[in-house]
């Protein structure tokens, strides 16, 4: 079952652009961080449209996953939430657009929206304590590496990883962790 990290929590949901200006008080820093996500996406056919994405607390979304009790229509789910925010230009901040996106991969018996929130308030505290960059990526659940990083310092990690298997002679294991969980 995924893990939930909500993002921005308490934020209105604004443009991705005014996001990242405020965050790197630049806009050509802005454009030039967006182009390289651009360009990493394109090589996984992914199409980015940073004009429309929005960016915001992310707890209703986690609320209809956590909602979905299949875990086949969870995972279907999560994939059809990036695909609308980065490549179709819904506001998923949106309830009734949430809503939508349930129903597209087949989950219309959604209950409970109301009591996940323990559930995401427990897969945070899963996290506390560690870096809360996403994605978040556990590696023999002992290295961490968080948030977009570039191939050295997963290069770095993993080298580091394999070193301390090397002497306590464990077999190695990873997870991934971003918004909708970790996998092994």
């Amino acid at each position: 079952m995924p893990r939930a990290y909500r993002l921005a929590k308490g934020m209105r949901p604004l443009p991705i652009r005014e996001v990242l200006l405020q965050k790197t008080g630049s806009m050509g820093e802005a454009e030039a961080f967006m182009q390289a996500v651009r360009e990493s996406a394109s090589l996984e056919s992914l199409d980015y449209k940073f004009d429309s994405m929005l960016f915001g607390d992310t707890t209703a979304a986690h609320q209809y996953v956590k909602a979905i009790s299949d875990p086949v229509l969870q995972a279907n789910y999560v994939e059809r939430l990036f695909m609308a925010g980065t490549t179709e230009g819904k506001d998923i901040f949106d309830e009734s657009v949430l809503r939508h996106l349930a129903r597209d991969v087949g989950a219309t018996d959604i209950d409970g929206l109301d009591s996940t929130e323990a559930s995401i308030r427990s897969d945070e505290a899963v996290v506390k304590g560690l870096s809360v960059g996403v994605p978040l990526f556990v590696i023999n659940g002992k290295h961490y590496i968080s948030g977009a990083q570039d191939a050295a310092v997963f290069a770095k990690g993993l080298i580091a990883a394999v070193e301390d298997l090397s002497r306590n002679e464990e077999e190695i294991g990873a997870a991934s962790c971003s918004i909708s969980g970790c996998s092994h």
